[in-house]
């Protein structure tokens, strides 16, 4: 019976996830497919290179509040108390459960945003929807991980680089905070999934032809 609760909530997660917000934002507001401008990448960034800092807002809570309810759906299923959605749980063992069934849920839901089966499995890069789960497991990692962000933009002025190094730092900061290897293993398949998702910024980051913030796109 477990199991097919884990089964349900993957597959709701999945199909949640793949409501891809910048899509859809673009196609009715814009008339046009965000995936044929600018870098043609699905997510917030695009966005706001694209059509401004509106589009990129509303793609950027979109994103973040379906993970918030793919969390929510989870926590019904499995029973979960719904104090703890939000809130960073109070003693190791609950803390471990509800901090898994986030990344559970969370997990899913990304892998729908970058490989949507709405839109032919050609979506984003994930991280909007990566950090609503971020802030859903502990909002101090959250903190932490966005002035790593910020700091890292501030130097390079490649957007993509800071997603890369805070998915790179995510798994490293929930050992520092929980000690738990399991949820550190968790936290690398996210890890493992923005890389992935990132991988044609890599190759361009080291033949140091990547779009810098406030450069036109070659």
């Amino acid at each position: 019976m477990i199991a097919l609760k884990y089964a349900a909530i993957a597959v709701i997660c999945y199909l949640l996830g793949s409501f891809n917000f910048s899509i859809i934002f673009s196609k009715v507001l814009a008339k046009q497919d965000i995936r044929e401008s600018g870098s043609g990448n699905a997510g917030a960034t695009n966005m706001l290179r694209t059509y401004g800092k509106k589009f990129a807002a509303l793609t950027m809570i979109g994103d973040i509040l379906k993970v918030a309810v793919a969390v929510l759906i989870a926590f019904a299923i499995l029973n979960a108390p719904f104090k703890y959605i939000f809130a960073i749980a109070d003693n190791a063992d609950t803390a471990f459960t509800v901090i898994l069934y986030k990344e559970y849920a969370g997990f899913f839901c990304v892998l729908g945003h970058i490989f949507p089966l709405y839109f032919k499995f050609k979506g984003g890069k994930g991280m909007a929807a990566a950090t609503g789960m971020v802030i859903l497991v502990d909002w101090r990692i959250a903190l932490i991980l966005f002035v790593i962000f910020v700091t890292v933009i501030l130097i390079s002025k490649w957007v993509s680089l800071g997603s890369i190094v805070i998915a790179l730092f995510f798994p490293i900061l929930i050992f520092a905070f929980y000690k738990n290897i399991t949820l550190v293993l968790v936290a690398c398949l996210f890890t493992a999934i923005v890389l992935i998702a990132h991988r044609e910024n890599i190759k361009r980051i080291f033949n140091g032809t990547e779009n810098k913030i406030g450069s036109k796109k070659k």
